[in-house]
């Protein structure tokens, strides 16, 4: 119900501009009536009449079409494709079959129009079609972008719709300018998160999808526990037939988490890529500490081996600490540093293909802050470290 009134909202604020601009252009011409009276040809001008006699109700949102019914039918006996007359004419007949006949052949005509779209959203809901209420969204936003913010929401809400699926594939496709806002608005709402993989994974490869979509789309996909879907998107990102194995220097590029890493900054405590983004600096004042990154890694069979280069001293590097835990589950390996560069054997299974690899670092209150930089860390097979 709330959202069948924030439609028809729309549609309200949609016809109202359409009026107000028709009136402006009847009251810049002078003498409309006189025009109209003296001219055999004036459908334009009856359907600018009939435009801005199209009123709503600013409490209910409700849509009056009667009073520009007589233009209308003027416009449209002289001209029978003035469109924006069609829809006044349709949405004043008592028959809803009558209306959606009249709808599609103003449609069929042009696609254009504050009244018809208006209509078409108006119809597409009464009739509860929703695929059309869908296509009416999509037209609206392309012809008039300016009710973005109002309309992007209500697109967002269709898609807890399965059956819908494939028609948003079909229109983002398309590379419509409010794809980013949609896909970042729909990846906060976790209960659409399963549908909206499902679009962006039979989308076309060659789709253009913006970075922060994307990236919205991923943190979703983690946030949510999907990691095969978040795997298979960031392998299709990177042009890779599926990711691989971790192996080597994991880099420290933090542009798709979560399969790049994710830095944290908290009161006393972060970790930050250095300018040249060559190494990670890290800072725990005294009596702080927590998390300060993770990111996935594919785990292989049997042991796993990390090496960490860092120019952390002694005292700080045995606070700092490398640790392993499956999605959704409790830390399931957890290794302080040691000397650089520090190596560090899993040898347990621990449950899961792609684990979380976090780094903390805790200073007690009355011991040292840590300070310093992480180099690297590499996985490397085991009995080949250097």
């Amino acid at each position: 119900m709330v959202r069948k009134f924030a439609i028809v909202a729309v549609a309200a604020v949609l016809a109202v501009g359409s009026a107000s601009q028709a009136l402006s252009n009847v009251l810049a011409d002078g003498q409309p009536a006189l025009a109209v009276s003296l001219s055999l040809f004036a459908a334009p001008a009856f359907e600018q009449r009939a435009v801005a006699q199209v009123t709503a109700d600013p409490d209910s949102n409700v849509v009056d079409f009667s009073a520009a019914i007589p233009a209308a039918q003027h416009a449209v006996g002289r001209e029978l494709l003035a469109t924006e007359a069609l829809a006044v004419l349709a949405m004043g007949t008592q028959s809803a079959a009558e209306r959606d006949a009249i709808l599609d052949a103003a449609l069929a005509a042009s696609r254009r129009g504050r009244v018809l779209n208006s209509a078409a959203l108006i119809a597409a809901v009464e009739r509860r079609d929703d695929d059309q209420l869908l296509a009416s969204l999509n037209r609206t936003l392309l012809l008039y972008p300016s009710q973005e913010e109002a309309m992007i929401p209500l697109l967002v809400d269709q898609l807890s719709n399965e059956t819908l699926v494939l028609a948003f594939v079909q229109i983002l496709n398309t590379g419509p300018e409010w794809g980013e806002q949609f896909f970042r608005q729909a990846a906060a709402r976790d209960e659409l998160v399963g549908n909206l993989s499902r679009v962006r994974l039979d989308m076309s490869p060659d789709a253009s999808v913006e970075l922060e979509a994307d990236r919205a789309i991923l943190r979703a996909m983690a946030r949510t526990q999907r990691l095969d879907e978040a795997a298979t998107l960031f392998a299709r990102i990177r042009s890779l037939e599926a990711v691989p194995v971790s192996s080597g220097a994991l880099g420290w590029e933090d542009v798709y988490t979560p399969f790049h890493w994710e830095f944290y900054e908290q009161p006393g405590a972060f970790a930050r890529p250095t300018t040249d983004a060559e190494a990670i600096l890290v800072s725990v004042r005294s009596g702080y500490g927590g998390p300060l990154g993770q990111r996935l890694i594919r785990l292989g069979e049997g042991t796993t081996v990390f090496e960490v280069e860092h120019s952390l001293d002694a005292g700080a590097a045995g606070r700092a600490r490398l640790t392993l835990a499956c999605p959704g589950g409790e830390m399931a390996w957890s290794d302080a540093l040691g000397p650089s560069p520090t190596i560090m054997r899993v040898d347990q299974n621990v449950g899961c293909e792609f684990a979380w690899l976090g780094l903390t670092a805790r200073a007690p209150s009355g011991s040292p802050a840590i300070s310093g930089e992480i180099l690297s860390i590499s996985v490397r097979e085991p009995g080949r470290q250097r």
